[in-house]
């Protein structure tokens, strides 16, 4: 096997890595998806926004919103943005108009720090969210 066989057969075997990787995890993903819809429901408070770097990037900057709930006299908080085109001024605009706003978020029973937002949008806007040690969409707020 010459040099340009051999480095071609490893670029396969790296693709194919790869996308078994990714299909692993979008599986992933999809399966805690699944279950987190079936957690209890319950409704939680928009408390704070601002407009924050992905942690992918830093260079796409999107409204993000600290939202609590409570579960059995406990406090609980969790963190989401919404994808947007907006301008910096209308997205501050959005992050005005969405706090003190309520939403239901679906909680673990076992483990109440442990919530999803069942809604794919809010306001017009795509959700993006963290659930678990995975990511469900493409964007995870900065922690």
């Amino acid at each position: 096997m010459d040099l340009l066989s051999g480095l071609a057969v490893v670029c396969v075997v790296a693709l194919c890595l790869a996308a078994s990787a990714w299909i692993i995890s979008w599986y992933r993903q999809r399966k805690l998806a699944q279950q987190a819809a079936q957690w209890v429901p319950i409704e939680a408070m928009i408390e704070s926004g601002a407009l924050e770097g992905t942690r992918e990037s830093g260079k796409v900057v999107l409204p993000t919103f600290a939202f609590s709930y409570r579960v059995s006299g406990e406090s609980y908080s969790g963190r989401f943005s919404l994808r947007s085109n907006a301008s910096g001024e209308s997205a501050e605009s959005m992050i005005d108009q969405m706090i003190g706003r309520r939403i239901l978020v679906r909680h673990d029973p076992d483990h109440p720090e442990k919530w999803f937002i069942p809604d794919e949008h809010m306001g017009g806007y795509k959700v993006e969210q963290r659930i678990g040690s995975h990511v469900i969409h493409d964007y995870a707020p900065n922690d």
